[in-house]
């Protein structure tokens, strides 16, 4: 019976282990963009989770996603540039977003995050008169 029992408890830690692992997958989010609108328009992530979202403009005009003050551990992104796309003070904003990706018309791109701190963020397009035609929603991060 004892040799029976060391067995079993090693393969209950090991799977144990192993499905703490699939939890650390990034969660994938798709944000599409149409009629000056992000769709979907509330996002919820989990704070130490990866997140990987990509943007999918579909509009006839440039895009962007922007948050101002965002707790994340790590960033990176995946896009082409935007010609014409700078962010120092557009869309009324005083400085530049901690999270942003700005995606040109019939693109794509990739950011990927670590969100760090629970809490309610709005994000928004900061291309001029975007965000004030309501291109604005809320990422929870619980």
């Amino acid at each position: 019976m004892k040799k029976l029992l060391i067995p079993l408890l090693l393969a209950s830690l090991i799977l144990a282990a192993c499905s703490g692992s699939a939890q650390s997958a990034p969660q994938v989010i798709t944000m599409d963009t149409s009629n000056m609108k992000f769709l979907p328009a509330t996002i919820e992530v989990k704070a130490g989770q990866t997140v990987k979202m990509t943007m999918r403009n579909s509009d006839s005009v440039d895009h962007d996603f922007s948050i101002m003050e965002f707790p994340m551990s790590k960033v990176s992104s995946n896009f082409d540039p935007v010609a014409g796309h700078a962010m120092g003070g557009s869309g009324g904003t005083a400085k530049e977003p901690e999270l942003h990706i700005a995606v040109a018309m019939g693109k794509s791109g990739t950011l990927e995050f670590t969100p760090t701190k629970v809490g309610t963020y709005e994000f928004f397009c900061t291309v001029a008169g975007h965000k004030e035609a309501g291109m604005k929603g809320t990422m929870v991060v619980k």
